[in-house]
């Protein structure tokens, strides 16, 4: 059996692999929370619709060769940027799920995820560019292809170290090896690691044919990655648990000083304040306020004042009480001595 036929059987394989996953998602109603893992498996599903067509029955189509190769590298290019997208919209989801407890840390994370969408974007956008480049012979060909790769190994990685964070933050997160978060993160961590071995291969000439053994290598990862995530929506997932952290966690610390950093100050109106800019039902609200407050105000003046009052008589009792005794003594003193 050659290579290229293990390689149709592959790429069939993967294109049911997706769609089955896309059905199991949907009937275990996952789709709300992995919405961008559906539109990346629908991405995998389309690319290997356009591709099997040209790859494999070409000459049954009768498309052209120079037609075939057109099509098969434009559409490379236009997937390449549209899943590269689609692959940190998926790390940055799975982040936001695991991290959902602290919020805190989820803020920060957002902010970084920003930045390194933008850049991807920008990046994406110029490999869109690069099969025009590349189709009239121009000299950025080669750059445009080791940029693509460069790429690839970034994502790649960002995925490995979104799996090792989840794979040491399970049991601090109330996650178990079940969950569904778990379950995209290791078959992300499959597909990274097949993506940095094919980007170390694409520099070599084994990968100057189509039917090369790299790209062989690369269905079959993508399959094993498919077959994880089938496995793990196939399956119900377990309650996350309760979120305990010690008081000395780096978790809880790290989520306190997010919290303080991104706190936005409050507005204080110093001067331009009228009463018509308020809603005619926050202008009753505070009224009411208002005139509870004043009441409270005046009830506690009355009860200040009848305390002060009863002190006072208390004071004049003693002191007539007290000039009693003083008259009275004498006057024992007085026949003592008679």
């Amino acid at each position: 059996m050659n290579t290229k036929l293990l390689l149709e059987c592959a790429n069939f394989l993967a294109l049911l692999m997706c769609a089955t996953i896309l059905l199991l998602m949907w009937r275990r109603r996952a789709l709300r929370d992995f919405a961008i893992l559906g539109a990346f498996l629908s991405a995998e599903a389309l690319h290997f619709g356009v591709s099997i067509p040209i790859l494999f029955f070409r000459k049954a189509l009768g498309i052209p060769l120079h037609a075939a190769y057109t099509v098969l590298f434009v559409s490379y290019w236009v997937f390449f940027a549209a899943e590269s997208i689609l692959l940190i919209a998926i790390i940055y989801t799975v982040f936001r799920l695991a991290m959902r407890p602290l919020v805190g840390l989820h803020r920060i994370g957002k902010v970084v995820f920003r930045w390194v969408a933008g850049v991807s974007l920008l990046l994406s956008l110029a490999f869109a560019v690069g099969p025009h480049l590349v189709l009239s012979g121009s000299a950025a060909a080669a750059r445009y292809t080791s940029l693509s790769g460069q790429l690839e190994q970034g994502i790649s990685v960002l995925m490995l170290c979104l799996l090792l964070f989840v794979c040491f933050s399970v049991k601090p997160l109330g996650l178990t090896f079940r969950s569904h978060i778990f379950g995209v993160s290791l078959g992300l961590g499959i597909y990274a690691t097949t993506q940095l071995v094919e980007a170390a291969w694409l520099a070599t000439t084994q990968a100057q044919s189509i039917y090369s053994p790299v790209y062989l290598f690369t269905s079959i990862g993508c399959c094993a990655s498919y077959l994880v995530w089938g496995a793990y929506f196939a399956m119900p997932e377990p309650k996350r648990g309760m979120v305990l952290l010690p008081t000395t966690s780096p978790y809880f610390l790290w989520n306190r000083i997010s919290e303080a950093l991104g706190d936005n100050p409050g507005q204080v109106a110093v001067a331009g304040f009228k009463p018509e800019m308020l809603h005619p039902t926050e202008l009753m609200v505070l009224t009411e306020q208002s005139k509870a407050a004043k009441q409270a105000k005046e009830d506690s003046a009355w009860g200040l004042a009848a305390e002060a009052a009863a002190i006072e008589s208390g004071a004049m009792a003693n002191i007539t009480s007290g000039a009693g005794q003083a008259v009275v003594e004498p006057s024992f003193q007085t026949a003592a001595i008679r």
